[in-house]
């Protein structure tokens, strides 16, 4: 009998430890599952910096005289080169959560470097003076959003864009001086695209936002007009701007691909007050249109 107490006392000493050196052993909890953003062909087209050449049909005015409405003052027109250099990303700025998937950024810098066609009057009637005029315009682009994938191949991105412009313009010969305009923009625009075959991405985008701080800076050049007065900066009336375009990108490689694309950008200044020179900058309008191949490095 002595035998069996002790030997259950035993049994039970040993469950006791045994459950004891149990309940002290580390719980092994299941590997957490980082949450990822989805990679597509989409994606890898927005993780790109790319360099396009670009032409640029420049169409501005015709400016109206306020003395006599609805008698044009001058228009200027004409095909100017460039080139446009662009970076854009899409990533995860959340870690650790898909909130922040396919957070955008997205910059452009375009030079364009050319001559116009100039139709003004010189004193004269509209279009007594036509002649070739240089043109450089410098613009610079920034815009910020987020994508949201409505199927997997076709993205939504709404943005917020912001931006630059300034046009010089030279007027050459005895009645010629300089001229350059500048404002700059702040808008919303909605970004779409959609991947209908692998390698292919097809993208549209629209801006629709209001110019401020434009203004127009005239100086006389060396030969040309010595109007007494007329140099000087015109502050301008600011107006709606808009911005539509669309493009194809195509992969060759993981890393190089290939685009071409269209955009069309629309703006107008108002009438400057009249300075102490008798001068005044009328109201005019301004568009551009431009196509644009390019090779791009994605990551």
């Amino acid at each position: 009998m002595k035998k069996v107490l002790l030997g259950g006392f035993a049994l039970v000493a040993w469950i006791g430890g045994g459950a004891a050196n149990a309940a002290d052993m580390p719980v092994k909890a299941p590997p957490m599952v980082q949450p990822t953003c989805a990679v597509n062909d989409i994606t890898r087209s927005n993780n790109q910096v790319s360099v396009d050449g670009t032409a640029t049909y420049i169409s501005y005015g015709p400016e109206y005289s306020s003395a006599a409405p609805g008698t044009p003052l001058d228009k200027e027109t004409g095909w100017v080169p460039g080139l446009a250099v662009t970076g854009s990303a899409m990533f995860d700025s959340t870690p650790n959560s898909t909130v922040g998937c396919n957070t955008y950024l997205w910059g452009r810098f375009t030079w364009m470097d050319g001559n116009t066609q100039y139709y003004g009057s010189a004193g004269g009637p509209y279009g007594s003076l036509i002649q070739s005029d240089g043109a450089k315009v410098a613009d610079l682009d920034f815009r910020i959003g987020k994508g949201f994938g409505v199927s997997p191949n076709a993205m939504v991105t709404p943005y917020f864009g912001i931006g630059t412009n300034s046009w010089t313009r030279l007027l050459t010969g005895a009645s010629g001086y300089q001229e350059i305009y500048s404002h700059d923009y702040a808008g919303g625009g909605l970004l779409l695209q959609y991947s209908p075959a692998p390698r292919w991405v097809l993208s549209a985008n629209g801006l629709v936002g209001g110019a401020f701080n434009s203004s127009m800076t005239a100086s006389l050049v060396p030969g040309g007009f010595t109007g007494t007065g007329l140099a000087g900066t015109y502050t301008l009336g600011n107006h709606l701007t808009y911005m539509v375009g669309g493009a194809v990108d195509y992969a060759f490689t993981e890393h190089w691909h290939g685009n071409v694309g269209v955009d069309y950008t629309y703006f107008s200044y108002g009438q400057s007050a009249l300075n102490a020179g008798g001068y005044l900058e009328p109201n005019s309008t301004t568009s551009y249109l431009t196509v644009s191949a390019g090779l791009g490095f994605a990551w």
